[in-house]
């Protein structure tokens, strides 16, 4: 499953990272506090994955596209787990948002699972190869 291309990926990644930092808000009032401390705790290490990753939303090049993917795919059935393992699994929203969040994860890792692109040893933004050099002449 290798449909989508690392920058696809990594605007899906940032858009699951905005998505966790807005679902606590939409818990209804009662859900334990725990719920959105692990929401926003899940939140910051998909963040910091991306910051480390190899790939265009990367901001530091530590970690390859490919293994994202593994982390990305190996943390999903944990992800998912977690409301039952932090006793919030009766609160539907809050358990929805971790169910979501932990088979969003898994199908983002699938797509990036072993994948190694030229790129990845070291992202270099796209080079503009339509500027004009400077007039050399007399």
């Amino acid at each position: 499953m290798r449909a989508l291309s690392s920058e696809v990926h990594g605007a899906l990644d940032q858009g699951l990272v905005f998505a966790l930092a807005l679902a606590p808000a939409w818990f209804p009032a009662g859900t334990p506090r725990v719920a959105s401390i692990a929401c926003y705790a899940l939140m910051l290490g998909l963040w910091l994955l991306s910051q480390l990753t190899c790939y265009p939303f990367g901001s530091v090049c530590a970690i390859g596209y490919g293994a994202h993917g593994i982390v990305e795919t190996s943390l999903a059935p944990l992800v998912v787990a977690l409301p039952w393992l932090l006793g919030f699994a009766e609160w539907p929203v809050a358990r929805s948002v971790f169910v979501f969040a932990g088979v969003a994860a898994l199908l983002l890792g699938l797509t990036a699972w072993g994948r190694r692109d030229a790129r990845e040893a070291r992202y270099e933004p796209p080079v503009d190869r339509g500027a004009r050099p400077p007039h050399q002449g007399p």
